[in-house]
């Protein structure tokens, strides 16, 4: 008589799907976590480039910051 003995191979599909969905997610967690960064990146350039504070002699984006400036 041979034995039927399916939990075995059961066990290691729940692995293999386990692996699988962990590696998809993880690849998306860092594709999104990549996107966030650069985003953070981009609006600190922008703010520092318009938000910039006594380095313009004119054609300040404000220009109560000249800090002095006289022409």
């Amino acid at each position: 008589m041979i034995a039927n003995n399916n939990s075995g191979q059961a066990l290691l599909e729940y692995i293999i799907i386990l692996v699988f969905v962990a590696t998809i997610g993880s690849t998306t967690l860092g594709y999104i976590f990549n996107y966030i960064n650069g985003s953070i990146g981009n609006l600190n350039h922008i703010l520092s480039q318009n938000l910039n504070v006594g380095v313009c002699s004119r054609n300040c984006f404000f220009e109560a910051y000249k800090n002095g400036y006289r022409p």
